[in-house]
This record gives structure tokens, sequence and C-alpha cells, in this order.
């Protein structure tokens, strides 16, 4: 099971506030975090932006419809771009899911056009959308973000009908 954020959060503080409390060399202008003994520490921890894409929840909440086809599943940091299979340019939709984190936007493009885009916060969101088959003309994608934002996305054909 993986641990959360906020216990991951709540660990960091406990290791800075030992060795703060140690008599070991203080770290934390390195850090930039206030180190504080753990016996007086009486709130949590605020939960923080991830750093990494495997801090990210998968963007796919629920099991796909019987028969989906997933055409692309990855993450990255700042700009990416994929190239979907032909078959996606034969569908009649592709459903996009995706979640980030950072303090700016990200956004999907093809052929200089925006398909989806959010903001991205904490990483606590998870965004979904259907690109309908007038829009998949182009299969070359781009994603485009600041190095600050981390991203995990999937790309998924709907079943034949």
């Amino acid at each position: 099971m993986k641990p959360s954020l906020l216990v991951v959060g709540l660990s960091a503080l406990v290791l800075v506030s030992v060795s703060a409390c140690s008599g070991g060399k203080d770290s934390d202008a390195d850090t930039g975090t206030t180190a504080t003994p753990a016996a007086t520490t009486t709130t949590p921890a605020p939960a923080s932006t991830p750093t990494s894409p495997d801090g990210l929840p998968d963007p796919v909440q629920s099991p796909a419809p019987v028969g989906s086809k997933t055409l692309y599943t990855g993450s990255g940091r700042g700009a990416g771009a994929v190239t979907l299979p032909a078959s996606a340019g034969k569908a009649s939709s592709v459903t996009v899911m995706w979640t980030c984190a950072g303090p700016a936007k990200f956004d999907i493009t093809a052929a200089g056009k925006t398909l989806a885009g959010s903001e991205c916060g904490d990483g606590s969101g998870v965004f979904t959308a259907k690109v309908p088959h007038a829009h998949l003309n182009d299969l070359a994608w781009k994603f485009t973000a600041p190095n600050s934002v981390i991203w995990r996305l999937v790309v998924s054909e709907p079943p034949a009908q």
C-alpha cells in the first residue's frame, strides 16, 4: 500500500524535528522549513504538492468500459509529446484523463489547437475530456506546461460499436 502524501509530509517533519532536537547541524536553511521539536508540534503539516509524477493519483478512477483500449499511459514533468496509434484517428472519440500538480496550467494540443487543459494546483484533481473524431486528424499531441508542473495522463479509445 502506498503511503499518503500527508503521512510522507509528517514523516519528513518528524525527521527534521528529530535532527533539530539532537543538536546536529540545522539543515533547515537548505530546505526552507522551520524545525520544531516533535514534542511541541500540535498540528499536522499541510499536504504539499508532489514533486514527482509517482506522487500523483492514477487519473483512471473507475474501470474502463468493457472493450475500451488504452492508447497511451504516461507521466512527466513540463512539456511532453505522444503520437497516438492510427486506430485513434478512426475512433468516434478518445477520452483523456489526467492529473497534474504545480503552479501553472497543463494543456494538451494538436496541430496548434488546444484539445484539453486545466489548472493544476496540488495534484488532487482528476480531469477528463472527450476528444471527438473531428479533432483527431493530427495524432501528434503535445503536452505544454512549465517544468514546475508534473503530470500523469491516460488516453483511451471507447469500445467499437
